[in-house]
């Protein structure tokens, strides 16, 4: 299955959950929101989200700054 994360594509398998495509993709979530198809998925409900084929999933990183 393909997805996309910060639109860049990505393979996975299908029926994988929001958070194994993180892990297995080693992306960093410390201090990330991650949005699915342009809805914020809360933390705790990412090992029950499951990605479709071309869904677009965006990481967030809050930013310092002055």
């Amino acid at each position: 299955m393909r997805v996309f994360i910060n639109d860049k594509v990505i393979d996975c398998a299908s029926g994988v959950s929001l958070k194994q495509v993180l892990e297995e993709n080693g992306v960093n979530t410390d201090h990330a929101a991650v949005a699915l198809d342009f809805e914020v998925i809360p933390r705790e409900a990412w090992d029950k989200t499951m990605p479709r084929e071309d869904s677009s999933i965006i990481i967030i990183k809050a930013a310092q700054g002055g």
